[in-house]
């Protein structure tokens, strides 16, 4: 009985971290500012001064990933060109 208590507590820490890394930035920063106001309300955490810095941030990005938006002009990609000497 506890190692399944065990088994599930790990299945459970796993999938909740794949979750959190999948979501859209902007989801996962909004959804840790509500967990950081639930703490503080319940007296686990102190303000946090950067929270509007985050959010100023996260307004900018497109929330399809963790990078900061895309671009208007994006560059062409490089191509390599190989070529392969006969013997």
């Amino acid at each position: 009985m506890l190692e399944e208590l065990l088994v599930f507590g790990v299945v459970a820490c796993a999938a909740t971290v794949v979750i959190w890394r999948l979501l859209p930035g902007i989801l996962r920063d909004t959804l840790g500012e509500r967990c950081a106001t639930l703490a503080q309300r319940v007296g686990y955490a102190t303000a946090d001064p950067e929270a509007a810095h985050r959010r100023a941030s996260a307004s900018k990005s497109q929330g399809c990933g963790g990078c900061t938006g895309c671009s208007t002009n994006p560059t062409p990609p490089r191509v390599a060109v190989i070529s392969l000497k006969e013997k």
